[in-house]
């Protein structure tokens, strides 16, 4: 599935999530995938935060919101699934 594909994605939530999947296939689970920066201007970090918000609203990805800021979130897939350490 690519980011073109989904029906009715505006350009950020579009854009947001071919950099998730372009992220995805290059590294895997190996590095994290931050949110990137919003390429606009400052005014616009809204929109593109709502942008997020969609994507997670439609289970394509899920956010990992650890820290104040939004770059230092990360993206994860929509079934991420713990690691449980056995003995």
């Amino acid at each position: 599935m690519d980011a073109t594909s989904i029906p009715g994605l505006r350009i950020n939530q579009r854009n947001l999530y071919a950099y998730f999947l372009n992220h995805r296939a290059k590294h895997g689970d190996r590095v994290p995938c931050y949110v990137p920066r919003c390429p606009s201007q400052a005014s616009r970090v809204p929109q593109y935060l709502k942008a997020i918000g969609r994507l997670e609203a439609l289970g394509l990805i899920r956010v990992l919101r650890d820290t104040p800021n939004y770059t230092g979130w990360v993206i994860l897939p929509p079934e991420t699934r713990s690691v449980s350490k056995s003995n």
